[in-house]
Order: structure tokens, then C-alpha cells, then sequence
């Protein structure tokens, strides 16, 4: 870098002395315990760029964080320098021409209810406490999937601090080969995003639908739900499906709640359209086995956006987890592959969670974002926790050989959930992508600054 004055941290530093270090060092998967020599949260894009520069200077590995959320402790590091943009979460709204300028710090749940309030929305993910960036540079799979896209098809213009310590502006117009690899990429590759631009749509009331059965109906529940994200499906409905067993219910899983009416197999929907409609839609699923518990009703956006926080986790928990993709319409075999591993869980709280794409995801080519799994119709996510720390090999064993079970089944893995264990994973990731996502790096990033565990190399 040729830099002859060392260069000075700024913002909030907490060095390994400090009486917050253990709180700013955890991670979400606790599961990870690193211990990295210092924290910088970042107030402003200068003093990013001042982190940069100094990690530079002293040849410490760089680790990015926003939401804390990387399932491999990915935005942690011994022994380095975790800068860390959550305290930068300044969002400004023109509401005129739909327009949210975003810093990078900002959680799902704030963003939802700063532009609701306005009756306006990004689709940012279901999780409440994932930052913006990883969501939006991985992809983003929200409740509003299927008839408005990825978060990341809602970004127009990207500010990033570079290996250098310099600030770049990325858009269609300027950097347009960089705007194109932070669309599906994952967060950290090419440098440390400060700030998005994204074109915010109009909501107001929305149909909203959970419907709860008892694990006796968990096949005939998936044959039938697998429906609702066939190619030709309605798209204005976006449908989930929790299937939970061990420990805990999918409410207590997710959100501590014991109440009796919480069921191990539960589907939740956002509709954009009137509850009446809704109901028609979902007639299949309704007359499919003994549901427990329905509801189906019309309701402002925020209220549906804080019911689905709820049923998500609320506090950092030791877990193994992947997603998978899948472009086809599930065998038996499959189905029976699923119940097999969901009746045997280890000693830990198990999940699976189908999530329905396709729809606007899919009038999308392949190759036009680095976002390559276009034409998947859901994603299986495989979810392993555990209470004890005995718990934690059965649970990453299930895990793993659940994942290797349902391999005829998929295709490719979502890099916001990254493992570790997947040998292919430039494929699984990204496809026939990752050849031009090595270019990219190594016109922004030669000197591969930005390295972690599967992270992108240059060419």
C-alpha cells in the first residue's frame, strides 16, 4: 500500500482488556468462540475505511460483520480485526420516488418498520435480527419472494470501502462488473459495504395464513404444500413450512413459546391479495389431513411482519445449519428420507424449513445477478440445536448426514448458509457464476485481502 505513517482506528474500539470484549466478540451461532485482537463498530464510512488501513498497515486478517448471523462464525477471526458496521443504521426515505438509502448496520425488523410506516417495503428477509448487508449480498428470501424477487434485485446502488481504504460507488452505471458480483456473491469478498440504495415497493394490507397440523399429516402436508411453488402456482403467495421434532415444538424452537397450540408441522403464507382470496387458494392444503389450528385473515404489514418475527429465534444459540435448493417436485423417496430423519433426532431441537421461490425470482436470468439458483421452486433448511454442549456432536452429525441424504433431491446450497463441510462448494454456490466472480476479485481485490474459509479467490 506504500502507506509510511501508521494509520489510526477510529470509532468504537474494544480491545481483548476491554469490559465489553466478550459481549462484542459473540457471535450469533455460539457455537463459534473466537477471539479476535480487536473490534472496531464503525460510526461512519470513515472510520471503516481508517479500520481497513490499519489492518493493512499491521498485516492482520479482516473479518466484516453487520448482523453477527454467519452460520460458520465467518465474520469472526483470531487474532485479527472484526470491523463491524451495526451501529451504522441511518435510513433515509424518499418516499416521493420510492427510494431507501440504507447504511449497511440496519437490522430486517428496523428497516420493516421505518418504511411500513411510511406504507412502503424492501423484502429483507424473515429473521428480524440479520443485518441488511449479508441478506441483500447473498441473496434475501423473505415472506414476499415469490411476487417481488430477491432483496438483492431491489438494490440500486452500493457503497463499498475497497482493500485499499478507498470508497467506491457501485451501480449499473459505474462499476457495473462489482454491483453485478454483490448480487449473490455473500458478504466480505471484495471489500466492506457501508451503504445501499434500494427502490422500496408500496404495501398496505396484506392476506396472511398459518396453518398447524400434528406429525401424523407431515406427508400428505408436504405433497400438498410442494403445490404452491410449481412453476404456473399463484405467485402472489409466498408459503413456508416448518416440520419440527425433539426437544421442542417449531413456537419453542423459535420463540420460547409452551403454549398448547403449538404444532410440530406449521405453514405460514403472505398473500398480496384480499383474505377472501386466500382462502380459496389454500382450499388444497385445508382439506389436506386434520388441520389443528387455521388462520386466515386480512392484516396491516407491519402486524404480519412482527407475528412472523415471532416464530423466528430470538436470543444467539449453538446450531448446525444448511439450505438447500431444489428444482423439482420432491419422490417419495424423498419425503420418506425426510420423516426417517425427523423421527430420529439426536439429543438437540431439530428443524426443517421449506421456503417457496420461483415466481419473480425466476424472470430473472441465471447469469444476470451472481445469484445463480434462478429457477429453484423452494429451499429445504436443515436446523440443528442443542441446550448442552454434549449436544453439540449428535446435532452436527444429524445435520450433515441429513444434508448428504437428500442430495439426489437438490440442487446447490444457498451462500448465506455456508458449510464448511461442502468440498464443491464454488458450484453448490454459485454455479457457472464463479468463473466471473474470480475475475471480479481479482481486478478489486488482487491481492485477495478480503480471505476467508471459502471465500471467493481471484483468478
Amino acid at each position: 500500500m506504500g502507506l509510511c505513517m501508521e494509520p489510526q482506528l477510529t470509532g468504537l474500539i474494544v480491545w481483548p482488556d476491554d469490559v465489553h470484549y466478550d459481549a462484542a466478540r459473540k457471535e450469533w451461532n455460539t457455537l463459534f468462540n473466537k477471539f479476535p485482537l480487536v473490534i472496531v463498530f464503525a460510526q461512519d464510512t470513515e472510520d471503516v475505511v481508517n479500520a481497513v488501513r490499519w489492518a493493512r498497515y499491521w498485516n492482520i486478517p479482516i473479518r466484516t460483520r453487520s448482523g453477527r448471523h454467519s452460520y460458520e462464525g465467518l465474520s469472526a477471526v483470531d487474532g485479527g480485526i472484526v470491523i463491524d458496521v451495526s451501529q451504522m443504521k441511518q435510513v433515509n426515505v424518499d418516499g416521493r420516488h420510492g427510494v431507501a438509502t440504507v447504511q449497511t448496520g440496519t437490522k430486517n425488523i428496523d428497516l420493516y418498520h421505518i418504511l411500513g410506516a411510511k406504507g412502503l417495503v424492501v423484502p429483507a428477509g424473515v429473521c428480524p435480527t440479520t443485518g441488511i448487508a449479508g441478506v441483500t449480498l447473498g441473496g434475501g428470501h423473505s415472506m414476499l419472494t415469490r411476487p417481488w424477487g430477491l432483496t438483492l434485485d431491489h438494490l440500486l446502488e452500493l457503497e463499498m470501502v475497497d482493500a485499499n481504504g478507498c470508497v467506491l460507488q457501485a451501480s449499473a452505471n459505474r462499476h457495473a462488473d462489482l454491483f453485478w458480483a454483490y448480487r449473490g456473491s455473500g458478504g466480505g469478498n471484495f471489500g466492506i459495504c457501508t451503504s445501499f440504495c434500494f427502490r422500496a415497493r408500496r404495501i398496505d394490507t396484506v392476506g396472511f395464513a398459518e396453518i398447524s397440523w400434528n406429525m401424523t399429516d407431515l406427508e400428505t402436508v408436504l405433497r400438498t404444500w410442494q403445490s404452491y411453488t410449481f412453476p404456473g402456482a399463484d405467485e402472489r403467495l409466498t408459503p413456508t413450512l416448518f416440520i419440527t421434532s425433539g426437544l421442542k415444538s417449531v413456537q419453542s424452537n423459535f420463540a420460547g413459546d409452551q403454549s398448547p397450540d403449538s404444532f410440530p408441522v406449521v405453514m405460514q403464507g403472505v398473500f398480496l391479495g384480499p383474505a377472501t382470496e386466500l382462502c380459496h387458494l389454500l382450499q388444497p392444503l385445508l382439506r389436506t389431513g386434520s388441520p389443528r389450528k387455521i388462520t386466515i385473515e386480512e392484516l396491516p404489514w407491519l402486524e404480519v411482519v412482527d407475528r412472523l418475527s415471532a416464530t423466528q429465534p430470538t436470543t444467539p444459540s449453538p446450531f448446525k445449519s444448511t439450505d438447500c435448493f431444489i428444482y423439482d417436485q420432491l419422490p417419495e423417496t424423498a419425503i420418506n428420507t425426510i420423516r426417517r430423519f425427523i423421527d430420529d433426532p439426536p439429543t438437540s431441537s431439530v428443524t426443517v424449513l421449506f421456503h417457496g421461490l420461483g415466481g419473480a425470482v425466476a424472470r430473472v436470468p441465471s447469469h444476470a445477478t451472481a445469484y445463480f439458483h434462478r429457477q429453484a421452486w423452494s429451499k429445504i433448511a436443515i436446523w440443528s440445536t442443542w441446550d448442552t454442549p454434549d449436544g453439540a456432536p449428535p446435532g452436527i452429525r444429524w445435520e450433515e448426514e441429513f444434508r448428504k441424504a437428500i442430495l439426489p433431491y437438490t440442487w446447490g446450497v444457498y451462500v448465506n448458509s455456508p458449510n464448511l463441510a461442502i468440498k464443491n462448494w464454488p458450484m453448490a454456490y454459485y454455479g457457472d457464476n464463479f468463473e466471473q466472480l474470480t475475475r471480479v476479485k481479482a481486478k478489486y481485490d488482487p491481492e485477495n485481502v478480503f480471505h476467508f474459509p471459502q471465500s471467493i479467490p481471484p483468478v
